[in-house]
C-alpha cells in the first residue's frame, strides 16, 4: 500500500514538473523579448525601480496569457491563440518601450485617445519626426526575435498538455491571482493591451455623447438672448491655431522676427500675455474650450457647445477646417464642428499626398463672405504647426536658416527649431491676411485667436512636440491668444481689458458668447475674460496640479 502511495506521488511530481518543464519551455520565447526590452532600457536609463516593475509586470503579463493554453485541447486552436498572443505580447511591450524612450512616460488614456484620432498621415509624419538609430535598432532586433520565434513555433509539434483536474485547478487560480495582483499593486497602469481596452470603451462612450451635436443644431440651452444687436451686418472670426507656442512668437518678444505682420498692428490687438491651455493635446482643450465643459466640471461638454448656442441665437455658424476630418472614427473636434450651419474640411487628401497649406483657409473665408446672411460667426481650425513642421509652410516661408539660440547644439535640433518658427512665421502671414480681408467688411466684425495647446521645441529639455500631458513645460501650455477689434464693433461693445489676467481656455464658452452678447442660464460672465465680472480662478492640469504654483 505504501508502495503504491509513493508511486502515486511520484507520478504527481513527475507530472508537475513536466508541466514546469513546458512551461518554461514557452516562456522562453516570451522572455527573450523580456530580456531585449529590459536591456534597452537599463542602456538609456540606467537602474531604476521603474525599470523592474515594467520587468515584473512583463513577466506577469507573460504568464497570465500562456495560462490558457493548458485548457486548449484543439490543435489548430492552440497554435493560432499561441501566435496571436506572442504577436501581441511583441507589438505592446515594444511600443511600450519606444513611448517611454521618447516622452520618459508611460502610456495614458490620453494617449490612446490621440492615436485613436490620427489618420495616417499624421502617423505617418509622427514616426519620421522622431525616428532616431536607436529605434531603429530595437525594432530590428525585435523584428528578428519575434520572426525566429513564430517560426518555430508554427514548426513546433503539437504538444497536448495533458495534466490532472488538479494542476488545472492550480493554473486557473494562479491565473486569476496574478490578474488580481496587477490590478491592486496597479502595475496593470504599464499593460498597453489593457489600457487600449480600456480606453477604446472610454473613447466610444465619449465620442457617442458627442453625436448629438451634428443632429441637434441648437442644443438645449435656456433662455438664450442677445443683449443687443451691435449692428446691422456682424461677421466674427474664431481662428484655432495649432501647436503655437507663444514663447516662439515676435509679438510676445521672441528674439526672432517670427511676427512681422502682427507686429504692425499691434496696437490695434489685445494681447492676452498669461493665457494657458488645459490640456497638451488637441481633443482634450478643444472638447472644453469649445463647450460647456471645464476643469470643475467635465461632463457638461456633453450638455452643448458654443456653435450650438450661437446657432441658437440665430447667428449662422460656419466651421472651416484644415485638419482631416476622420481618424479611425469621427473626431470629437469634428463632431463639434458638425454642428455649424455648414462645415468645410479642406484636407481631405490622401494618405501620401502632401498636407494643404493654411492660405486655403482664406480661399474658403471669402467665399463664405459672399453667401448671404448679416449675421455670421466662422471658425477656422489651422493645421498651424503641427509636426512635421517643415510641411507647413511653404518654399517661400523657409525664412530661418541660421543656428538658432539653444543649449542643445546639434544640427537636427536646429533645422527642428527653424522649421517651427518658419511654421510660425507662415501663421502670421495668415492670420494677418485674414484681419484684412475683414477690415474690408462694411460690418461690426472682430478677429479671435488662440491656439489649442503649445509646444516644446528644445527650448527647456531635450524634447520636441507635445506628449498626451505627460511631458509638463511651459511652452506646451502657454499659448497665444489675441484678438482685432474693428471701430463699429468697438464703438457698441465695451470690452473689459486687462491683459495679463491668469485665464485657461477651458473657459473659452463663456469668452466666446459674450463677445458676441448671447447669454443664456448656461453663460457665466464671471468666466469670461472680456466681460468686468471676470474672477480668476486656480488653473489646475493634470487633474492636481495647480500650474501657478508649479510654474512660480
Amino acid at each position: 500500500m505504501e508502495r503504491t502511495e509513493n508511486l502515486i506521488n511520484e507520478i504527481d511530481l513527475n507530472a508537475a514538473l513536466h508541466t514546469m518543464r513546458e512551461f518554461f519551455k514557452i516562456f522562453l520565447k516570451f522572455g527573450y523579448l523580456i530580456l531585449l526590452v529590459f536591456l534597452f532600457e537599463f542602456v538609456f536609463e540606467g537602474i531604476s525601480l521603474r525599470i523592474f516593475s515594467v520587468l515584473l509586470e512583463n513577466i506577469l503579463f507573460a504568464a497570465t496569457i500562456i495560462c490558457p493554453l493548458y485548457f486548449i485541447r484543439w490543435k489548430k486552436l492552440y497554435k493560432y491563440y499561441f501566435i496571436t498572443i506572442y504577436v501581441v505580447f511583441s507589438i505592446s511591450i515594444y511600443l511600450e518601450t519606444v513611448y517611454y524612450y521618447l516622452f520618459k512616460s508611460f502610456f495614458s488614456s490620453s494617449a490612446i485617445f490621440i492615436a485613436l484620432e490620427s489618420n495616417t498621415n499624421e502617423i505617418k509624419e509622427f514616426i519620421s519626426s522622431y525616428l532616431d538609430g536607436q529605434i531603429i535598432v530595437l525594432t530590428v532586433l525585435f523584428l528578428i526575435v519575434t520572426l525566429i520565434s513564430l517560426r518555430i513555433i508554427k514548426k513546433e509539434s503539437y504538444n497536448d498538455l495533458q495534466i490532472s483536474k488538479a494542476h488545472k485547478a492550480s493554473i486557473l487560480v494562479g491565473f486569476v491571482g496574478i490578474l488580481i495582483f496587477l490590478k491592486v499593486s496597479a502595475l496593470i497602469i504599464y499593460n498597453l493591451p489593457y489600457l487600449i481596452i480600456k480606453s477604446s470603451i472610454e473613447y466610444y462612450l465619449d465620442s457617442k455623447n458627442f453625436n448629438d451635436y451634428r443632429i441637434n443644431k441648437n442644443g438645449a440651452f435656456e433662455n438664450v438672448t442677445r443683449t443687443s444687436i451691435i449692428s446691422e451686418k456682424e461677421v466674427y472670426i474664431i481662428i484655432i491655431g495649432e501647436s503655437t507656442s507663444r514663447s516662439h512668437m515676435g509679438i510676445y518678444n521672441y528674439y526672432r522676427d517670427t511676427t512681422p505682420l502682427l507686429e504692425e498692428i499691434k496696437n490695434d490687438m489685445l494681447i492676452y500675455n498669461n493665457v494657458i491651455s488645459p490640456h497638451t493635446y488637441t481633443i482634450g482643450s478643444l472638447t472644453k474650450g469649445l463647450t460647456l465643459g471645464n476643469f470643475e466640471n467635465t461632463e457638461i461638454k456633453y450638455k452643448g457647445s458654443i456653435i450650438q448656442l450661437l446657432n441658437q441665437a440665430n447667428f449662422k455658424t460656419y466651421w472651416i477646417s484644415n485638419q482631416r476630418p476622420v481618424g479611425i472614427f469621427d473626431t470629437q473636434v469634428t463632431k463639434i464642428g458638425l454642428g455649424a450651419y455648414k462645415s468645410f474640411f479642406l484636407n481631405s487628401k490622401h494618405s501620401n499626398e502632401t498636407t494643404n497649406f493654411d492660405q486655403d483657409l482664406v480661399e474658403q473665408l471669402k467665399k463664405v463672405f459672399l453667401e448671404e446672411g448679416n449675421k455670421k460667426v466662422i471658425f477656422l481650425q489651422m493645421i498651424g504647426a503641427h509636426i512635421d513642421y517643415s510641411k507647413r509652410y511653404p518654399k517661400g516661408y523657409n525664412y530661418f536658416k541660421n543656428t538658432p539660440r539653444t543649449k542643445f547644439n546639434n544640427k537636427e535640433v536646429f533645422e527642428k527649431i527653424n522649421s517651427y518658427d518658419n511654421a510660425i512665421r507662415y501663421s502670421d502671414y495668415i492670420i494677418r491676411e485674414v484681419i484684412e480681408l475683414t477690415k474690408k467688411l462694411s460690418a461690426s466684425s472682430f478677429v479671435f485667436y488662440f491656439s489649442d495647446h503649445g509646444e516644446e521645441v528644445f527650448d527647456e529639455i531635450d524634447f520636441f512636440g507635445h506628449s498626451a500631458d505627460e511631458i509638463i513645460t511651459r511652452n506646451i501650455y502657454e499659448i497665444p491668444m489675441f484678438i482685432w477689434l474693428s471701430e463699429d464693433f468697438k464703438n457698441h461693445k465695451k470690452i473689459y481689458v486687462n491683459e495679463d489676467v491668469k485665464y485657461m481656455t477651458d473657459d473659452l464658452f463663456h469668452s466666446i458668447a459674450d463677445l458676441c452678447q448671447v447669454k443664456s442660464v448656461e453663460v457665466d460672465s464671471t468666466r469670461s475674460i472680456f466681460n468686468q465680472h471676470f474672477k480668476e480662478r486656480k488653473r489646475i492640469i493634470k487633474d492636481t496640479i495647480d500650474y501657478d504654483t508649479f510654474f512660480k
